[in-house]
């Protein structure tokens, strides 16, 4: 009989709940939620049970079923306590809450909390662009950056379970506020995040943009803006909009540093990137990789594989899953 877990990808916009064959990686029922910046402890953990249920309920399982929940939420996670220590795109609310306590409570099997990118390089190591590859390093770009190291097949968790945090790594001493309170770090420059913020700047100063006709009700001077989906700043990147292809290649430049970075410091054999922006934007992806390969040293650039991430949307759930049954 196929043994199954729950996968649980907590994000800065969405959460996605998978129930996932662990054996083969399949995922065979899903539920989806959108997440709100300003989400309290209640409100955060009645998302996480909704999508739960709905993931169950699509695959025709019951909890009985399953082996155990596993969910990674981007941030600082205290894997052993099983709860969140420290977030930059997340309400500070929701800081330690014993979050792997409250979904055993209430499901009755094992709970895992991981970081977001740390599952999803489970999920790519498992199943996807990582199979086969002993030494690689995760970057996904979304609301924020995040990074996972992989060596000789295992994930690195650090001292305190937080090594590979790429998006918090300074690229300007003098430059933006990061959500996390830095100065400078690289997601302030080169998520999904920052291209939204820099797009939107553009257009409360009037420059003309293809943007204004695929964002008819947006505000580019309400506060809070909104965030730009994938799509359609791949839209807007294929049209040859200036301001879209200026702020996208400038988001690139400062990724493709970033992994100039990993790449000069980790020398991993394989870089996978991974996240909408990513998947979507051709421009994004191989600009980054031009200018990591033109940074880093030459012969550690000129070797290392730097390739889009094979799960997708699943890298996530599929590693949180695996994780929860493997524990």
């Amino acid at each position: 009989m196929a043994r199954h877990a729950i996968g649980v990808d907590f994000g800065g916009t969405k959460v996605l709940a998978a129930v996932v064959n662990v054996e083969n990686g399949k995922v065979v029922g899903t539920g989806k939620k959108r997440t709100s910046a300003g989400d309290g402890p209640d409100n955060l953990m009645k998302r996480i049970y909704a999508t739960c249920d709905a993931a169950l309920n699509d695959a025709g399982l019951s909890i009985e079923d399953v082996e155990g929940i596993g969910v990674g939420i981007a941030g600082q996670v205290d894997a052993e306590r099983g709860l969140l220590i420290g977030t930059a795109n997340l309400s500070r609310s929701v800081v330690d809450l014993p979050m792997a306590e409250r979904i055993t409570e209430r499901y009755g099997v094992p709970a895992q909390i991981r970081n977001d990118v740390q599952i999803a390089a489970v999920g790519e190591l498992s199943f996807g662009a990582g199979k086969g590859i002993d030494d690689f390093v995760c970057i996904f770009v979304g609301t924020g950056i995040g990074g996972a190291i992989i060596q000789h097949g295992a994930l690195v968790k650090g001292y305190t379970g937080n090594a590979g945090e790429l998006g918090h790594t300074t690229v300007d001493i003098e430059g933006r506020i990061c959500g996390c309170g830095g100065r400078g770090h690289l997601e302030s420059y080169a998520s999904r995040t920052a291209i939204t913020a820099a797009l939107l700047g553009e257009l409360r100063r009037g420059h003309k943009s293809i943007l204004s006709e695929l964002l008819p009700d947006v505000d580019p001077a309400a506060p809070g803006g909104t965030a730009i989906r994938s799509g359609i700043l791949s839209k807007a990147v294929k049209s040859k909009d200036d301001v879209a292809v200026q702020i996208v290649t400038s988001a690139a430049t400062y990724l493709g540093y970033g992994l100039a970075s990993i790449i000069n410091f980790q020398n991993p054999q394989r870089i996978i990137l991974g996240g909408g922006v990513i998947e979507a934007v051709d421009l994004l992806f191989e600009t980054a990789d031009r200018v990591a390969r033109r940074e880093a040293f030459p012969y550690a650039g000129e070797r290392v594989e730097i390739v889009r991430a094979a799960l997708g949307d699943n890298s996530g759930v599929v590693g949180a899953a695996v994780i929860a049954a493997a524990t």
